[in-house]
């Protein structure tokens, strides 16, 4: 299955461990800080870091891979709703760090657009 993750923060690392041990296809990062992806990567895949593209811009990361079939979003939580819509919107199946919105608007919303489109949304407790 062809991934991606959107916020490569201190909770990304959990993240890139369930890549490796599902042996998912690592296909492309996304960023506001491009310094944080490097990070993430020295420290969790060194060997592997060259091969997935980087982007501060999820949009154009999800029009430049239009194979992506999974993306992780592990921002902060005050945007995980509208990065989830998008991804929703496209097809792609989402897994989003707790909460998985902030209201139950936005939530329900969620969920409606996943039946909708036919793709499956998580929301994650990665501890």
């Amino acid at each position: 299955m062809k991934y991606a993750l959107i916020g490569c923060g201190r909770i990304a690392v959990n993240h890139v461990k369930a890549v490796k041990n599902n042996n998912l296809e690592f296909v492309a990062a996304c960023d506001n800080v491009i310094e944080n992806i490097e990070i993430l990567f020295n420290k969790q895949m060194p060997q592997d870091a060259d091969r997935i593209d980087r982007y501060t811009d999820y949009k154009q990361m999800i029009a430049e891979h239009p194979e992506i079939e999974l993306i992780a979003i592990a921002t902060p939580s005050g945007i995980h709703a509208e990065i989830a819509l998008y991804c929703i919107d496209h097809g792609i199946n989402v897994i989003i760090e707790k909460p998985m919105a902030m209201n139950m608007s936005d939530a329900n919303e969620i969920v409606r657009r996943s039946e909708e489109k036919g793709v499956v949304v998580s929301a994650c407790h990665q501890n």
